[in-house]
């Protein structure tokens, strides 16, 4: 079946180079070269304005994901619920959607609102995907912002790269939320849940009743829902998390970390209005899904068609991408309240639409899924170096002694119950579920033991080193979780400051590989359980085992000796054992040095008439301990080879990018064939011998560069697995649109496909349940849930259904080929959603180019380290008429291509290369004649500037400068909306790096709440009125220097006041109804907080008085006048008067009728004649219309004696009177 319609032009092409001329004239791009690197696909957001039911209504590959109702759950039961979730999700391998659970939420509790309040001062690590960098920030600054961040997107600038994309992922889920989603989730896929019995049924014992007195029934013996609750508490990866995000944001396409089953929840999502009533924009995420049986088809599509690994999750994929793969494309919208299943190690992305989004996310651990974890997730992991946070191993190791524990526990109760009671414990379909789920367990807890079984020595059984295990212990190489032995270096050892040690810790897998640290061995023995422990388990559980099973069988378990004697190969610490003998140890503080190696070049003489003559010389005795390597026929050192008993040796490298074989499958076979001896080996030599049947390899190897992720001290010493396999994929002529490695995976799958999802009798327990799945479809049809007498789980009014609860698949016509043009063919689809459309060239920038799909590619960084990769430009994409409907081209076909093959079977490898690099070169300069690119392609490849270069006088140029005026510099337009609110870790650090000035600070010690003592001192002339100060060191345009310019300081020069906002409180109530109160405050400054405050209002005049008009009075003359209208005031024993006088008496003192009295000491004499300490008031005395005070209300005021005063001097020709101290 041919897949080439669904192909993206994979060949890469040769555009106009962009680079600058300086750069086109280096070495490096002198002589035109191809890229080493393959291209990769660009990142390609989606607009804001995706008609998302368009889109999957015309594209054959997108269907809707199948959606059941959360009231079908109570309607048919738990038991037909986990059965479909088991059927459809699990060994179906499809994503099901559970909508409707928004209606059982709380309301108040999940909301944003909540979430502000309560853990609003939080801090997380924001992801800014733009960037790649995290952010901390509060959830309460984040949750203000997300309008903003939101509404910066339209369908113009969607594309922007600079913008902020800020997602608040994989927080922590707060506890409140945990409680409320335990009562509304099935416990069954509940987050650890501990077992899925039905309450009070068989093997259920009483248990205390933590919420009223008493004793209650517990739930029956059964399996755990997550696996992850057998393990202890402190090992638990805690899963539960929340993520938050907005218009843009997304997360890139990936599995589920140790091929577990995801579950995903919106809790929350915007609505039209937030809260505080302003406009918002709906929130939902969109998810584009794949099947677990499709899983190698778009691994392999990823990797050859796209140019990434999809292990990595670094890419979101584009839409044109969705729609040219070679697989169905699962689409779900999710609103609030859908509840999303995730089938294991099913490649999915997601991207948030509108304001707000809010999930709630967790993982299950399940047998099924622990097997993927097993044979595929944690060796692809490792290659990569990603985290495994769930330790597999480890649950299967406590999941077994957990369920012996129920199974110990049901057989005692048979024998202290009635026969009935212990017919329902053996036919339990629960307990008999367990036992078999007990046994796929334990066969995996065999291969453990196998893998770590060394031969027996008494010796090295004491230079094994033993740490008691706790579950922290992973390695430095690929970060993956060691479950007991493992070998540790004793060199290459940090001292810690806590006083610990850093060791370098391998596991046994990488270091088959050939990964280490720079001793590369050395290593000693450390193991975390007792091995006499583990083998006694071992026989224990298998005991058990044999007792459920009824007595050893053909299908029994063995003996862990027995299993270890049918192996026929060595066990994994076997061959690191011997690989620590055959490597040799390095010093890491030395420089390493190449191994001297024999010469065996030719050697050119010159004759005398000037000619070359080449003299052939024998290849001379090679070294000991080095051979050669039959594929590059150079020496190397003998460990770094593998040698076949025919004599021939190959490289490591070669045997895993040109056969596909990892170092481990050849160091554990004892009776290892070369290539050669299997008449499969594709050397330059070997294709020209008759009879050879040269391998291709079967995928698609970019390479893993793993020094990001590894520890500095690594290395690898076998192979470089940074190298990719392209050059072995050309040799085997299957670099092209038709490329047989993703039409063998595409027949994998479909293969997959037609074995249907049934229940193996071997493992699940089938009783004969009337819910199944139909898996005897046919290809046009998906696969329904269908039931022999009740109703169908699924609801056929949601998603589209027809009634009879059926779902048309529309099938792709490209993959069937016998369909013929005109026969029953759907039109071809001629929408293209908007953000699909192929990039444009002023967004794609240089290093950008499209296919004839769409697909946006770039190229590698120029800024990596292979300097032979050049840049490109985008091409210039010609505008093709769409075929009218019915026509021949209407339909997808392959492409005729009549350009030069390039034959490479029976040429070296340098000549291929070179006749490629020129066929490639020649269809280039075709193209760019046709495109009139002519000169400027030609030009970039051979190396050529095309600067003009012309001649000015230096006299003219420097006039011509002169008369140009200078460009100002315009600023720097920056996208950043949200910054990070974290507290700086040291407040004495000037954030601003504002200029320090020196403040005096005076304390006002006349209305002070402190009680001062008097100063003793009255010595004639001293001046006692001045006041203490202090200096204090304030940045430049900080909120210090505002509170000194507003108490008292003045106002800065440079700051205009604004009118202020009325606060919440008035603004409401003049909501209300109050057109009275303002909407905004005054714009006059404010006073200040201090004394000012008073004198100022007790000075201010009215507008229209007469002091108005007057001068303006200075600051001590207005203390003078205040404190004497407070001493009056006092003395008041008339009813207050409300009213605020029109104006103030230009001389207060004038109305209070003054006593005879002697003039104290030492006491200077005002201008007016009148003393500097206030006159007895007269109690008699009524002030007229005076306001009123505080004062007045039966408070007395002391007044102090005279503390002296400042000497009067002379400003502008006046006397200046200062202010007396009260």
């Amino acid at each position: 079946m041919s897949i080439a319609a669904f192909r993206p032009d994979d060949q890469v092409l040769i555009y106009q180079n962009t680079l600058p001329a300086q750069q086109l004239d280096s070495p490096h791009h002198r002589a035109f070269k191809m890229p080493t690197a393959r291209r990769s696909a660009a990142f390609d957001p989606i607009s804001p304005d995706l008609d998302l039911d368009a889109l999957v209504q015309q594209t054959p590959n997108f269907e809707y994901v199948t959606r059941i109702s959360c009231d079908m759950i109570e309607t048919q039961g738990l038991d037909t619920f986990e059965k479909l979730v088991l059927l459809h999700v699990l060994i179906g391998g499809k994503p099901l959607v559970i909508e409707g659970f928004h209606k059982r939420l709380d309301e108040w509790t999940f909301t944003s609102a909540w979430l502000q309040d309560n853990h609003g001062k939080k801090y997380e690590n924001a992801r800014n995907l733009s960037k790649q960098t995290n952010m901390t920030v509060s959830i309460g600054h984040y949750l203000s912002n997300m309008n903003k961040l939101t509404n910066q997107w339209n369908r113009h600038n969607y594309r922007d790269r600079d913008r902020q994309r800020l997602y608040l992922k994989d927080i922590d889920c707060p506890e409140v939320w945990h409680d409320k989603l335990r009562e509304v989730v099935p416990p069954s896929i509940f987050y650890l849940n501990d077992s899925t019995g039905d309450v009070g049924g068989p093997g259920a014992v009483d248990e205390p009743n933590p919420h009223a007195p008493g004793l209650r029934k517990s739930r029956g013996v059964a399996r755990a829902g997550d696996l992850m609750s057998c393990l202890p508490t402190a090992m638990r990866a805690e899963n539960l998390m929340c993520y938050i995000g907005h218009e843009g944001t997304y997360t890139p396409a990936h599995r589920e970390m140790c091929a577990s089953l995801g579950q995903n929840l919106m809790v929350e999502t915007s609505g039209t209005l937030d809260p505080d009533g302003k406009p918002t924009k709906p929130g939902s995420s969109i998810w584009f899904m794949t099947e677990s049986k499709d899983r190698h088809l778009v691994s392999e599509y990823w990797l050859s068609t796209l140019g990434h690994d999809i292990e990595v999750e670094a890419h979101f994929a584009q839409i044109n991408a969705w729609k040219s793969a070679p697989f169905t494309t699962y689409i779900v919208e999710q609103k609030l309240g859908d509840f999303i299943l995730i089938p294991p190690l099913a490649p999915h992305q997601v991207w948030n639409r509108g304001t707000r989004t809010m999930k709630v996310a967790w993982n299950r651990t399940t047998v099924e899924t622990l097997e993927l974890a097993i044979d595929e997730a944690l060796p692809r992991a490792r290659m990569v170096g990603r985290d495994e946070q769930y330790k597999n191993k480890a649950i299967i190791y406590f999941a077994l002694g957990r369920y012996s524990e129920l199974m110990r526990h049901v057989d005692l109760q048979k024998g202290s119950v009635s026969d009935q009671h212990t017919l329902d414990l053996q036919y339990s379909p629960k307990i008999r579920q367990l036992q078999k789920d007990f046994r796929r367990l334990f066969s995996l807890y065999t291969r453990l033991l196998l893998a770590e079984v060394l031969p027996h020595n008494p010796r090295d059984d004491k230079k094994i080193q033993y740490i008691p295990f706790d579950g922290n212990i992973t390695c430095s190489f690929c970060r993956c979780n060691i479950f007991n032995r493992f070998l540790t270096c004793t060199t290459c050892i940090i001292p810690l400051e806590n006083g610990e040690e850093d060791t370098y810790d391998i596991c046994l897998e990488c270091y088959a590989m050939g990964r280490s640290c720079k001793c590369i061995s050395g290593y000693k023995w450390v193991e975390q359980f007792k091995w006499q422990e583990l083998t006694d388990k071992h026989e224990r559980w298998r005991q058990q085992i044999v007792a459920f099973e009824g007595g050893l069988t053909d299908k029994s378990a063995l003996p862990l000796h027995m299993e270890q004697q049918y192996m026929r190969k060595k066990s994994l610490a076997a061959v690191c054992q011997e690989q620590l003998r055959l490597r040799p140890w390095t010093d890491p503080k030395k420089l390493p040095t190449e191994p001297k190696l024999s010469k065996d070049a030719d050697e050119s003489l010159v004759n005398a008439d000037g000619t070359v003559t080449v003299k052939k010389r024998k290849p001379q005795v090679i070294e000991k301990g080095h051979m050669k390597n039959h594929v590059s026929n150079y020496p190397e050192p003998a460990w770094k080879l593998s040698a076949c008993k025919c004599g021939r040796a190959y490289s490591y490298g070669n045997l895993f990018r040109a056969f596909d074989t990892m170092p481990l499958t050849v160091m554990e076979d004892p009776d290892w064939q070369c290539p050669h001896c299997l008449r499969i080996c594709s050397c330059g030599k070997c294709r020209k011998v008759a009879g050879m049947k040269p391998y291709e390899p079967t995928g698609t190897v970019l390479g893993y560069d793993t020094r990001r992720v590894a520890d500095p001290r690594s290395t690898e010493s076998l192979v470089d697995f940074k190298q990719s396999n392209f050059e072995w994929v050309k040799k085997a002529g299957d670099d092209s649109e038709d490329s047989r490695r993703l039409s063998r995976r595409f027949d994998e799958a479909e293969a997959a496909k037609s074995q249907g999802a049934a229940l193996d009798d071997d493992h699940y327990v089938n009783e004969g349940e009337n819910t199944i799945i139909n898996n005897g479809h046919d290809e046009n049809e998906s696969p329904t849930v269908q039931t022999y007498q009740d109703d169908i789980p699924i609801d056929p009014l949601l998603g589209g259904l027809p009634s009879n609860g059926t779902q048309t698949v529309r099938q792709n016509p490209a993959f069937d080929d016998t369909l013929q043009d005109g026969e029953n063919q759907e039109p071809p689809h001629l929408f293209v959603a908007p953000s699909a459309v192929m990039l444009d060239q002023r967004h794609l920038g240089g290093g950008f180019t499209t296919d004839e799909n769409g697909i946006v590619f770039q190229y590698p960084d120029p800024t990596d380290p292979d300097p032979t990769v050049p840049q490109y430009a985008p091409p210039q994409v010609e505008q093709r008429s769409q075929p009218a409907k019915g026509s021949d081209q209407s339909k997808k076909r392959k492409r005729s291509d009549t350009r030069d093959q390039v034959q490479t079977d029976m040429l070296d490898p340098n000549q291929a290369n070179e006749q490629y690099h020129k066929a490639q070169v020649k269809r280039t300069l075709a193209d760019a004649r046709r495109n009139d690119r002519y000169i400027i392609a030609e030009a970039a490849m051979s190396g050529k500037s095309l600067s003009v270069k012309l001649g000015v006088d230096k006299s003219k140029l420097a006039h011509i400068l002169k008369q140009t005026p200078a460009q100002t510099t315009r600023p720097i337009k920056t996208n950043v909306i949200l910054q990070s609110d974290y507290p700086s870790p040291s407040t004495k650090v000037n954030p601003l790096n504002n200029p320090l000035k020196r403040a005096r600070i005076e304390r006002d010690d006349e209305f002070s709440t402190r009680k001062n003592k008097r100063r003793k001192s009255e010595k004639e002339g001293e001046d006692l009125t001045k006041k203490p100060s202090k200096f204090m060191a304030i940045s430049s345009g900080s909120e210090a220097e505002e509170n000194m310019n507003d108490d008292g300081g003045g106002y800065a020069q440079d700051r205009v006041p604004k009118p202020r906002q009325l606060p919440a409180y008035l603004a409401r109530k003049n909501d209300v109804g109050d057109h009275e109160i303002p909407k905004e405050l005054t714009s006059e400054p404010r006073p200040s907080r201090r004394k000012s405050t008073l004198v100022e209002a007790a000075v201010r005049p009215h507008h229209g008085s007469k002091e108005s008009q007057e001068p303006v009075v200075t600051l001590a003359e207005a203390n003078r006048r205040a404190k004497l209208r407070a001493l009056h005031w006092n003395h008041d024993d008339s009813p207050e008067d409300e009213s605020e006088p029109e104006s103030l008496p230009e001389k207060p003192n004038e109305s209070i009728k003054k006593t005879p009295a002697s003039k104290p000491p030492n006491v200077p004499q005002l201008q007016n004649g009148t003393s500097s300490v206030p006159p007895k008031v007269n109690a008699s005395v009524t002030p007229g219309s005076v306001p009123v005070s505080i004062f007045s209300k039966g408070k007395k005021i002391r007044v102090a004696s005279s503390k002296g005063s400042e000497k009067p001097h002379m400003t502008n020709g006046k006397t200046a009177r200062h202010s007396l101290g009260v």
